[in-house]
Formats: structure tokens, C-alpha cells, sequence
């Protein structure tokens, strides 16, 4: 869809992204098949459900970050008020688009998180109520839960630690406080001395976009796990 934007014909899926959405995709095959003349339970029917919005959710996060790295290309000067309207144009869009995929990276992650939790019966809920992807790892390693998936879905987490941390940091600031842009002028309104005017920087865009892509890898490897676990 929003490859369209730039004039292009809409994605053909591939890689870690293809792989998640067949690994998916087959165990929607599982709980959607039924015997001859039978309805499926309405459990099944609840799975097949959260199946189409897990590839929906996968969709969306390609194409945002798709944005985010286009835009983020066209983005070449250091300092904001240096820009032509054109490019700052393009910052803008870069961010938005940036800001909605990190967004969209976590929310997968936590519905992952909670179907893990109801597929196989963690009570996660238990140990908090409003729990995410890493509570749900964390109960599954403290109270060694399903340890063959545990351990490949910790692994993938500590491969991808640092990026993933920053990544939170940056999600938790965008939807927790104001928004980071802001805060980051505010802070360096404070520091400026009287008289001197201010610079605003751009976000480190290159690094950035890094991050998220290392972030998205690790989605849909994790994605792609526990779909292919569940239908051994």
C-alpha cells in the first residue's frame, strides 16, 4: 500500500517477513481444517482470527518501516533550520512513519505475547495483569514453561538485546511522555546560553533505522518460532 507512495508496485513478500507470514499461514491451515460436516469450535475460529491479524500486523510494520527508510534517505542535512522545505517535509514524514513502526514493532511483539500466553495456557496474567512479549518470556524461563520454544525465543532476544533496548527506550518515550523531539529542544533550550541560538539537530537517522531493522528481524524470527513450534 504505501509503496505507492513512492510509485512502486506493492511489495512481494520475501525473506524473514515471507517466512513469518507461511509459517502463519500454517497453522491458520491447521485450525480452519475440519472433519466433513463439522463447524470449527469456537476456539479454533478464535485462533483463525488472531492468525489474520497477526498477518495484518506483520504488513503494517513492513510498510511503515519500508516509509521510514525511504523518506529517512532524502534526509542529508545535519541541522533542521538548514533545511528547504522539501526536506524538512521529508524529515517529518521520515519520523512519522518512523515513530509508527516502533510502535507497531512492540505491538506485535505483546500480541505475540498474549497469544503464546493463551495457546498455552502461561496464566501470565498471573504474575501482572497488563503483560507484555518479555513478562511472558520471563514467566516461561522462571517456571520453566515449554523450554525447548524458551530457549529459542531467549536467544533471539539476547541477540538482538541492544538494538532492542534502545528501541524500547525510544517507544517508551513516545507514547509515555511528550513526544522525544520536543523534550530533546526543551533540554537543550535549558542548556543554551542566554543570547545564543539554538540548533536544532536531526535524530540520528541512519543509526536510527538500524535499530529498527534488527528490531524487525527479531519480530519476525520470533513470529516465525512460535507459529512453526505450534504446529509440530
Amino acid at each position: 500500500m504505501l509503496r505507492a507512495i513512492f510509485g512502486e508496485p506493492p511489495r512481494q513478500d520475501s525473506g524473514l517477513l515471507l517466512e513469518a507470514n507461511e509459517a502463519i499461514r500454517g497453522y491458520l491451515r491447521t485450525v480452519t481444517r475440519t472433519k466433513k460436516g463439522a463447524a470449527p469450535t469456537p476456539q479454533e475460529r478464535r485462533y483463525g482470527i488472531w492468525c489474520q491479524s497477526f498477518l495484518r500486523a506483520l504488513d503494517e510494520l513492513e510498510q511503515s518501516q519500508y516509509a521510514a527508510a525511504r523518506y529517512g534517505e532524502r534526509v542529508k542535512t545535519a541541522f533542521v533550520d538548514r533545511m528547504e522545505r522539501e526536506e524538512l517535509d521529508d524529515y517529518h514524514r521520515h519520523l512519522y512513519y518512523y515513530n509508527n513502526a516502533l510502535i507497531r514493532l512492540f505491538a506485535v511483539l505483546d500480541k505475540l505475547g498474549h497469544f503464546m500466553n493463551e495457546r498455552f495456557a502461561l496464566k501470565t496474567e498471573k504474575i501482572k495483569s497488563r503483560f507484555s512479549y518479555f513478562t511472558v518470556l520471563r514467566n516461561m524461563h522462571q517456571h520453566k514453561l515449554f523450554t525447548d520454544l524458551e530457549a529459542r525465543l531467549y536467544e533471539l532476544k539476547t541477540s538482538y538485546k541492544e538494538p532492542l533496548t534502545r528501541l524500547r527506550n525510544q517507544r517508551n518515550m513516545e507514547i509515555h511522555t511528550i513526544n522525544a523531539d520536543l523534550l530533546d529542544d526543551l533540554m537543550k533550550a535549558e542548556e543554551a546560553k542566554y543570547g545564543e541560538r539554538l540548533r536544532s539537530e536531526t535524530e540520528d537517522v541512519r543509526g536510527n533505522l538500524a535499530d529498527l531493522e534488527q528490531g524487525c528481524d527479531m519480530a519476525f524470527r520470533s513470529v516465525t518460532t512460535v507459529f512453526r513450534y505450534v504446529v509440530r
